[in-house]
């Protein structure tokens, strides 16, 4: 890799012997270079293909408005997050946080603030990535004296969500997510005229068998091709019968309003899971 330009001390745009320009990070890796300076593969931990003036030109854009202090601030963010849920994140949450951390710390200083009303649905759904969201914006006041809004709860979570697909997603494809999850636990609740217990382990893997269901259905690739046992779907239905109702109206609304089809393995796992999640409300109804 040749340097071309530095963006701070960890961040530059380089060459790589066939011309293809990236956007680089590592410690150091901008630190008194000078053009055509020599990069070493070793000192990249993360990197950005840039080679289309499509790409590179808002890429750049991007860049040469984000100060130093903010990139440091963002990947200071996104080891810690790492650290706390466990994960590798995506290399596009690199640029798309800093971008929005830029622009969420500008509206700071103006005081402006965004009136969100899924703030608690989001809290309640991502409880990991909210809890991390927050330690974001208390590191962000740590390093550079500026305290984020209590909106910025809900867009880092999101920011936190998406930076955890397989597959890139944008944060479009997250707040949809959110909506689906919503509308099932609605219908849930209002079939069995309860109140589902959020702090429940049960009602934890729901929420998370939920996220991955959603996943499924924007990587196809990943999904299982395989088909239940009609005879095993049958005998799941005949015991958890009002489970398996409330997951009819489910797969007849995810139809109706986002035009997916259920599997019968979708339909099976949805049934045991709602099951769980609602037996305990029910014994005591």
């Amino acid at each position: 890799m040749r340097f071309i330009k530095a963006f701070n001390n960890n961040v530059a745009l380089v060459e790589d012997p066939s011309g293809i320009e990236w956007v680089v990070m590592g410690t150091g890796v901008g630190f008194k270079k000078n053009k055509g300076e020599t990069i070493e593969e070793e000192s990249i931990r993360r990197k950005f293909v840039a080679e289309t003036s499509t790409i590179r030109k808002p890429l750049m854009q991007v860049l040469d408005n984000i100060s130093s202090e903010v990139l440091d601030v963002s990947v200071e963010i996104i080891k810690q997050v790492e650290k706390e849920l466990n994960t590798t994140f995506n290399n596009n949450i690199y640029l798309t946080l800093a971008d929005h951390l830029n622009f969420a710390l500008k509206r700071a200083t103006e005081d402006v603030d965004y009136s969100l009303t899924n703030r608690w649905e989001v809290k309640n759904l991502y409880p990991k990535e909210h809890q991390a969201a927050q330690n974001a914006i208390r590191l962000v006041f740590d390093r550079l004296n500026i305290l984020l809004p209590k909106s910025e709860e809900t867009f880092l979570t999101y920011h936190f969500v998406n930076g955890q697909q397989i597959k890139k997603t944008k944060i479009e494809e997250t707040l949809k997510m959110t909506e689906v999850i919503n509308r099932i636990i609605e219908i849930i609740q209002y079939h069995y005229q309860v109140k589902l217990d959020e702090e429940s382990l049960h009602y934890t893997r729901f929420i998370t068998h939920l996220r991955y269901f959603f996943i499924r259905h924007y990587n196809p690739e990943n999904s299982d091709s395989a088909q239940v046992d009609q005879t095993l779907l049958e005998v799941v239905k005949q015991k958890y019968d009002k489970a398996y109702q409330a997951v009819q109206k489910i797969v007849a609304l995810l139809k109706q309003k986002y035009g997916w089809e259920v599997t019968g393995n979708e339909m099976l796992y949805l049934t045991l899971h709602v099951w769980r999640v609602t037996n305990r409300e029910t014994m005591e109804s």
